[in-house]
């Protein structure tokens, strides 16, 4: 007993420990909402809301890569303290820019009437839109550095703001009234982040403005935005076609879905977030050896739990649908939608390599080409096989499954590895986390029973028995050493 409560103690003296947990409180938070959400907005509404996040997701993704440039320049060079401040400032000063063209361009939808979101009715809630953005172009940079530093109070109250005020707006309001305390609401929470972040920031900010810090926050911002923009739109672009396609019921629908899939993943990746730029920094440094070594620790660890993770939520996703019938609709949306997303952590560590190593360039290649696969196979289903909504996804599973092979075969090669098909699938794809998840989809397409997924689940966990067995050490690390994401 005594044992247990020194560990008990440590963990709470922990701040990794104490973030994630912040973090799982707030993805709590977060599932409570998009259920209350649902119920009290209803399919109509919550497609609505689900184009107004849309928008703002495009802003926040076409800041053309200024806060990963400053995330990969200031993570190696944190040491010199009066660099780091002229490149955060040159940055600041790069984002008040974007922000002038950011408000000009939604001038001009409202002034020519360009109609955009019409059929969401979007023009009522754009001013409100173009302020959240803004402040998310200005947050997200903030939000790097403090990670950068170590930071992490600021960080969880950023990201903890919002579902809190969301979910006082839940209580308050309903109906068409709810969905404009929500827009008030995500507006409030940046504006407090934002404000916060300037009191504690751990840099001082001057008015600089240094033209070749521009092009080297801007050269390196091209390629990271391409990579990431091209990345991050293969989802954005799937679920516009859905919205512009489909009925704003069945877009409410597919929101539904996504919102629910999406926080499965965000468990995982808070101790990801706080690990990336300490990740960079030793890709940066170690030898081949020494990065293959890391790379099979980190990859077993993350990639076999968010498998997990989505094997279980596909499991207990129709209880909750007792709880909502107004959204069966969504059941198989929810479950493809899971796999196509979960598709994505089996490229976690190689992405971190390419970028320690430079090779941003190469990944905005790959991002940008697996987005245009998206693209056309969407359409095509769309199109020539007018397939339903929920089977639109089927499109972004494709892309992903291209992305992560080809990012997984280019980090081998720069280990010097093998790269041959057999080697980089068995790598990416190990067939004990293949075999699962090939039987979940079918059993999904084929319109299976819900309760004949557990027979994936039982065989995820015995064909992953011993690398679960092996995560004890990890999370014993997590807890008992606060330096455990310095790795």
């Amino acid at each position: 007993m005594s044992k247990l409560l020194n560990i008990i103690k440590t963990a709470l003296k922990n701040k990794v420990v104490l973030f994630i947990f912040s973090r799982y409180g707030t993805y709590l938070i977060h599932f409570i909402n998009s259920l209350f959400i649902a119920v009290y907005l209803g399919p109509f509404y919550l497609g609505i809301w689900g184009f107004i996040t849309l928008v703002t997701s495009y802003m926040n993704h076409l800041s053309f890569g200024i806060a990963d440039s400053v995330t990969a320049i200031i993570s190696v060079n944190k040491d010199k303290e009066v660099y780091v401040q002229k490149v955060i400032s040159t940055a600041i000063t790069m984002l008040l820019a974007l922000s002038v063209i950011a408000i000009l361009l939604f001038s001009i939808n409202a002034v020519f009437k360009l109609d955009l979101g019409n059929k969401y009715n979007f023009s009522t809630y754009a001013p409100v839109v173009v302020l959240i953005g803004v402040l998310g172009y200005f947050n997200t940079l903030f939000n790097h550095v403090f990670r950068v530093y170590g930071k992490l109070f600021e960080i969880a109250f950023s990201q903890t703001v919002f579902p809190i005020l969301m979910l006082l707006a839940i209580i308050l309001f309903r109906n068409k009234e709810l969905l404009w305390a929500m827009v008030f609401a995500n507006f409030l929470a940046f504006l407090l982040a934002f404000i916060l972040y300037l009191i504690k920031m751990p840099v001082k900010i001057k008015p600089i403005f240094n033209y070749d810090l521009f092009k080297t926050i801007q050269i390196k911002g091209w390629h990271l935005f391409v990579y990431n923009t091209s990345f991050f739109f293969i989802v954005i672009s799937t679920r516009t076609l859905v919205s512009g396609f489909y009925s704003v019921e069945e877009f409410g629908y597919f929101t539904f879905a996504f919102s629910l899939a999406n926080v499965m993943l965000l468990l995982l990746q808070s101790l990801a977030y706080l690990i990336y730029p300490k990740m960079l920094n030793r890709f940066a440094t170690a030898n081949h050896d020494q990065n293959t070594e890391l790379l099979k620790k980190l990859r077993d660890a993350y990639v076999t739990t968010s498998h997990l993770l989505i094997h279980i939520a596909m499991l207990i996703f129709p209880v909750f649908l007792l709880l909502f019938p107004q959204y069966i609709k969504a059941s198989e949306a929810f479950k493809l939608i899971a796999l196509s997303v979960l598709l994505y952590t089996n490229s976690f560590g190689y992405s971190g390599l390419l970028v320690a190593k430079g090779f941003e360039k190469r990944l905005g290649k790959l991002s940008f080409t697996a987005l245009i696969i998206n693209l056309i196979a969407a359409l095509v289903l769309i199109k020539f096989f007018h397939v339903a909504f929920t089977l639109v996804v089927l499109a972004t599973m494709i892309s992903y499954f291209f992305y992560v092979y080809m990012v997984g075969r280019k980090g081998r090669k720069m280990l010097e590895l093998d790269t041959s098909v057999i080697a980089v699938v068995k790598d990416i794809y190990p067939l004990r986390l293949l075999i699962p998840y090939v039987l979940s989809l079918v059993l999904i397409l084929f319109s299976v029973p819900d309760h004949y997924l557990i027979l994936s689940l039982v065989l995820f966990l015995i064909l992953n028995l011993k690398v679960l067995l092996n995560l004890k050490s990890i999370v014993k690390s997590i807890i008992l050493n606060p330096k455990f994401i310095n790795i």
